[in-house]
C-alpha cells in the first residue's frame, strides 16, 4: 500500500485498509447491501459508506433521477430550479429549515454554520462536542494548524450537565457558537439537550446541531425530530443520507441567521449542480414513501438484540454493545481481539466495523440481519 500514488487515500482515513479490515482493501462495485472486491468476491456490507448511504447503494429512484440530472447538463452558468425545489421539499418536512444554503460536504455546511454564527454574534470562541470534520477550526490538536485558530475551539463533554453549562457560562461573553453532535456512541438525556438550549440563549451564543450522521437516519429531521427538541436549535447541518451517497450537504435554519450569508463569503463552484439535488429529491420522496426510518429502526433493533446475544455469549471477547438501533458496534476485549474478530468476519463475506458505527439501510432484512450475526458469532467462536 505505501507505493500506491494516493498517499492516505483521497477519502477519509476511516476508510484506510488498517483501520478496517485488511482484506479487502478496495472495490470495485456496490449494490443494496453488497459489496464485491476486485477478485470478484461478495461481501454483505454495514459501512454503508460511513453511513453515507441508507437506502443501499444504487437505488433506482435515486439512479433514475441522477441520470436525468446527467443528462439535463449536471452543471450551468445559472442557479438551478432544483435548488429552490429541494430547499422547498426539505421545509417541508423539516419546519425548522426556514432557509437553507448547499454545499458539498458536511465539513464544509459545519464550517459555515460557524462563520455564520460569528458573523450573528461578532464573537469568535466555539464550543464543540463530536466529530464536525477535518477543517483548522475544530481541529485543535492537529498539526498544521495555526496556534492562534486553535486557540478560539474548546471541547464540550457529551451528556455532561453539569461540566457542559460551566464551559458555556465560563465562556459566554466571547461564545459564537456551541455545535454538537446529538447522538455519540449513546443517546442524549433530556436535560443535557434542555441545558445545551437554556444556557445558550442565556449566553446570547448559537446552538448548532451537527446532524450529519443522525438525519436522514434517526428520523428525516433527525435528532431534533426524534427527541423533540424545542425549541428547535437555531442551525442544523445535515449530510450523509441526504442523498443516499451523492455528494451533498445543507446548513440551514432561523431565517434571520441564515441572512448573515449575505454578508459574509460562504462559496463553492459545485455546490448546486444538478445531480446530487436530484438525488437528494428522490432521496427524500422515497424516505417518505417507504417509510425508511421506521425499516432502520426495525432492522437495526434486531441487529442490536443480536449483538447483545454474541455478547452473552463471548463474553471472554465482547466486553459491551454501544450505539442504538441505526447505527451501533460491540466493544471488545482488546483491540488485536477487535481487528481479528473483523478479518475473521471479512473472510465470512461480512464487512463489520470493529468501531463506530455500523449502519443497516433499506436493502439489510430479516434474513440479512439474521445471518450477519451467524456469521459474526462463527468469528468469534475462531478467534
Amino acid at each position: 500500500m505505501n507505493d500506491w500514488r494516493v498517499p492516505g487515500f483521497t477519502s477519509t482515513a476511516s476508510k484506510r485498509p488498517d483501520a478496517m479490515f485488511g482484506s479487502p482493501a478496495l472495490i470495485t462495485r456496490a449494490s443494496g447491501c453488497r459489496v464485491w472486491d476486485p477478485e470478484g468476491r461478495e461481501y454483505v456490507d454495514y459501512v454503508m459508506a460511513l453511513g453515507a448511504v441508507a437506502l443501499g447503494y444504487g437505488h433506482p429512484a435515486v439512479n433514475r433521477a441522477a441520470e436525468a440530472a446527467i443528462a439535463a447538463g449536471v452543471v450551468g452558468p445559472l442557479p438551478p430550479v432544483a435548488e429552490q425545489q429541494l430547499a422547498e421539499a426539505l421545509a417541508e418536512r423539516i419546519p425548522w429549515l426556514e432557509h437553507v444554503r448547499f454545499l458539498k460536504t458536511g465539513a464544509e455546511a459545519v464550517a459555515a454554520a460557524v462563520r455564520l454564527a460569528r458573523v450573528a454574534t461578532g464573537r469568535e470562541q466555539v464550543l464543540g462536542c463530536g466529530y464536525h470534520g477535518w477543517l483548522d477550526w475544530c481541529q485543535g490538536a492537529t498539526e498544521g494548524v495555526p496556534a492562534g485558530v486553535r486557540e478560539l475551539f474548546a471541547e464540550l463533554p457529551f451528556n455532561d450537565v453539569v461540566a457542559g453549562r460551566e464551559l458555556i457560562r465560563e465562556r459566554a461573553a466571547r461564545l459564537a457558537a456551541v455545535v454538537v453532535e446529538p447522538v455519540i456512541v449513546s443517546e442524549p438525556s433530556r436535560e443535557w439537550l434542555q441545558m445545551l438550549r437554556a444556557e445558550t440563549e442565556r449566553a446570547g451564543a448559537v446552538l448548532i446541531l451537527d446532524e450529519i450522521k443522525t438525519a436522514f437516519r434517526l428520523a428525516i429531521g433527525g435528532a431534533v425530530a426524534r427527541y423533540e427538541i424545542r425549541p428547535a436549535p437555531d442551525l442544523v447541518v445535515l449530510g450523509k443520507a441526504l442523498a443516499n451517497g451523492f455528494p451533498l450537504a445543507v446548513v440551514g435554519g432561523r431565517a434571520d441567521l441564515m441572512a448573515a450569508a449575505a454578508r459574509t463569503w460562504i462559496s463553492s463552484t459545485l455546490a448546486t449542480e444538478g445531480v446530487a439535488l436530484a438525488a437528494a429529491g428522490a432521496t427524500l420522496e422515497v424516505f417518505v414513501r417507504d417509510d425508511v426510518c421506521g425499516h432502520l429502526h426495525r432492522v437495526g433493533t434486531r441487529l442490536l438484540h443480536g449483538l447483545h446475544d454474541l455478547q452473552r455469549r463471548h463474553a471472554g471477547v465482547i466486553t459491551g454493545v454501544a450505539g442504538i438501533a441505526e447505527m451501533c458496534f460491540l466493544h471488545y476485549a482488546t483491540e488485536d481481539l477487535a481487528h481479528r474478530a473483523a478479518l475473521a468476519a471479512a473472510k465470512r463475506g461480512l464487512l463489520f466495523k470493529r468501531t463506530a458505527y455500523n449502519f443497516v439501510s433499506l436493502a439489510h432484512d430479516d434474513a440479512t440481519v439474521d445471518r450477519t450475526v451467524a456469521i459474526l458469532d462463527e468469528a468469534l467462536r475462531e478467534i
